[in-house]
């Protein structure tokens, strides 16, 4: 009977530029290869590979038949997607040589950045292996010469993709109540505008608010706040981020008309606004006034927070 007198086995070791990752930018990375033992490499290849977990409730989500009549559950579970470059192939590999190969891989246009919350979760993850084939068997085709091709050694590295700030459209019907930058109520109104709509991890917001009455306000509070509203498959959650009092207790006489500038603190995370195949993470500034056993008053408008390198974040 054939059989290997030693099994393929190489170091593999996966190097990548620091330089910020965004979307559509090249990764530029360096692969070294030491074999343990010589060997025919029948291809090495890297994969560049983004990962959306999907977070569901129970198994009715993702199996057809548990699902009962008219009940519309979130799309299965996909592969990651993947982008594959071949850096070698049918070469030759001798014990105790070092083998580098240079590789780029082009991140997609329309990638979306590292998200990582408490059910949201977007990764990428660049991956070096190399693939071995016995020299005692001349040709792959066929199901032994499939079989006598095995991994003779990888490595991995998690790449983090930044988002940029761009326009982008984050949908806010997707958004538990609909966000508007004034409203008016019986006797009062709020009107709340914000110096830009755009901001960076670990930055800040700065804006306005306006509260004109008709009647005499006593309330418990009047703040500003920061809300991420974060949703995966049937999986969601709504946390207030940071918060500013503006005036606590909150009095204002009839027919008056008083402006508040604040600057809002934005939290240092990668939890940047994004909309996937199953990850949504959508920012609101609120503004609240708390009254005591009764409604309260509120307006919102929706922010898009981004991420960039700290030298970058620093800057803005």
């Amino acid at each position: 009977m054939l059989r290997r007198s030693s099994s393929p086995s190489t170091d593999v070791s996966l190097s990548v530029s620091p330089k910020p990752l965004y979307p559509g930018d090249l990764v530029d990375a360096e692969i070294i290869v030491t074999p343990r033992n010589s060997f025919l490499a029948s291809v090495g290849v890297l994969r560049l590979s983004q990962t959306e977990v999907l977070r569901i409730d129970s198994a009715r989500d993702v199996v057809p038949h548990l699902r009962v009549a008219g009940r519309t559950g979130p799309k299965p579970p996909r592969s990651p997607d993947h982008i594959d470059h071949v850096f070698v192939e049918d070469e030759p590999m001798d014990s105790g040589v070092s083998y580098r190969f240079p590789a780029q891989l082009r991140l997609p246009v329309p990638a979306p950045p590292t998200v990582k919350g408490k059910h949201a979760r977007i990764t990428w993850e660049l991956t070096a292996s190399i693939l071995a084939k016995s020299e005692w068997m001349g040709s792959r085709d066929g199901l032994l010469g499939a079989l006598s091709q095995g991994q003779a050694g990888a490595s991995s590295q998690e790449l983090v993709v930044f988002a940029r700030p761009d326009a982008a459209n984050i949908g806010g019907e997707r958004l538990p109540d609909q966000p508007s930058s004034n409203r008016s109520f019986r006797n009062m109104s709020l009107d709340l505008a914000l110096d830009s709509g755009l901001a960076v991890n670990g930055g800040e917001l700065t804006g306005i608010l306006a509260v004109a009455t008709q009647s005499a306000l006593s309330a418990r509070e009047l703040r500003v706040e920061l809300v991420r509203w974060e949703r995966s498959g049937n999986k969601q959650a709504r946390v207030v981020e940071s918060r500013l009092v503006l005036q606590r207790p909150a009095a204002q006489a009839a027919g008056e008309r008083t402006e508040w500038a604040f600057r809002l603190p934005v939290p240092d995370r990668l939890m940047p606004s994004v909309m996937g195949n199953y990850t949504f993470v959508g920012w609101q500034v609120r503004a609240v006034i708390s009254r005591t056993l009764l409604p309260s008053f509120s307006v919102s408008q929706m922010v898009q927070v981004y991420t960039a390198p700290e030298t970058e974040a620093s800057r803005v």
